[in-house]
């Protein structure tokens, strides 16, 4: 028996089947448990590798998961999202792969060969960048695919973000009530998507608050470290007295710098972070941070995929494409009011 025949049997929708005997919680109760038992009766098995032969699908989405010489990139808060996106998937039958690209590969092209290699039906991509092309070959591939990241310069599309400009406004501000006027975020040598969002934001809000521009500083890093540039900006004369950091590796390099420069955070310089620190949780003082439900990203990424998939029935395919995570202020010590505005 098929699910056809086993739905129009229970006088029920193949998505309630099938939502139903993958325990989607979205199914009552009762529900679940009369499919089931009619599913059993009827000796019904979803048949995963014929289904698999005659529709090409493999039942498989990837992730690509960046890496350099001294091994896999370890991000415990990415890790998260992809227990979430792994659960929500599960859910659906489906399994996530994840796939490691070395700092030697170019990314479109390895991304081109795991397209072409037929081994997955989706592809979840992340550290996007302005126009990436990878958002384009997906596109015209026609495989499924969701970005973790947006992507400057191009137009619908499928992608799960952080409000970064929201959180950026907010340290913005906060910074700027608790009496800062130099102020300065710390970035990678070169600037992710996130990374330019995230700059483009904090500094139209320090502006809309009446300060100028040049109040606002970069501090590239690069290696755990401030690049040269960087350190000079930290170690000038008028250094900035309030840092945000663009992840928990350069709050880490951050509060390493500032300290040999004989600085105390929170203290006579402040410093938050944009993302909620997992390995900077043993920092002195404590990190402020932006925090999010990690999982939930996770969860709607696989909503993303699962809305372009052939088998997608009923509210699944009713998926916004595009979806934005609010990022909620956590207060710690390594942020404090100055006693007096300090002028540019």
């Amino acid at each position: 028996m098929g699910i056809r025949r086993l739905a129009k049997e229970l006088q029920l929708s193949i998505g309630t089947v099938s939502r139903a005997l993958n325990d989607r919680p979205d199914v009552n109760p009762a529900t679940r448990a009369r499919v089931k038992a009619a599913a059993m009766r009827s000796g019904y098995v979803p048949n995963q590798s014929g289904r698999s032969l005659r529709s090409g699908r493999t039942g498989m989405v990837a992730i690509v998961i960046p890496s350099n010489m001294g091994g896999t990139v370890y991000d415990p808060g990415l890790f998260v999202v992809l227990e979430g996106l792994r659960q929500e998937l599960h859910e659906r039958g489906l399994d996530l792969i994840m796939l490691s690209r070395g700092a030697d590969e170019d990314g479109p092209e390895h991304l081109k060969r795991i397209v072409q290699r037929r081994i997955v039906d989706s592809v979840v991509i992340s550290q996007t960048v302005p126009n990436d092309p990878r958002i384009a070959y997906l596109q015209e591939a026609g495989i499924g695919y969701v970005a973790f990241g947006r992507s400057a310069g191009i137009d619908d599309y499928s992608f799960v973000d952080f409000d970064f400009e929201t959180m950026a406004a907010d340290a913005a501000r906060r910074f700027v009530a608790d009496g800062h006027r130099r102020m300065a975020i710390a970035t990678g040598e070169s600037l992710l998507n996130y990374q330019e969002i995230l700059v483009a934001a904090f500094r139209a809000e320090v502006v809309r608050l009446g300060l100028p521009p040049e109040a606002v500083r970069l501090v590239p890093m690069a290696n755990g470290e401030p690049t040269a540039e960087g350190r000079a900006i930290m170690s000038a004369p008028r250094a900035p007295t309030a840092y945000v950091a663009t992840n928990e590796g350069i709050a880490i390099a951050l509060y390493r710098e500032l300290g040999g420069m004989g600085h105390k955070v929170g203290q006579d310089v402040s410093v938050v972070c944009n993302f909620p620190p997992f390995e900077a949780r043993s920092l002195a003082p404590a990190l402020s941070y932006y925090d999010a439900d990690l999982a939930a990203v996770g969860r709607e990424l696989a909503l993303r995929l699962i809305a372009q998939s052939p088998d997608a029935v009923g509210d699944e395919t009713e998926v916004p494409c595009s979806k934005l995570i609010p990022l909620r202020f956590t207060a710690r010590q390594s942020h404090e009011r100055m006693t007096t505005g300090i002028p540019i």
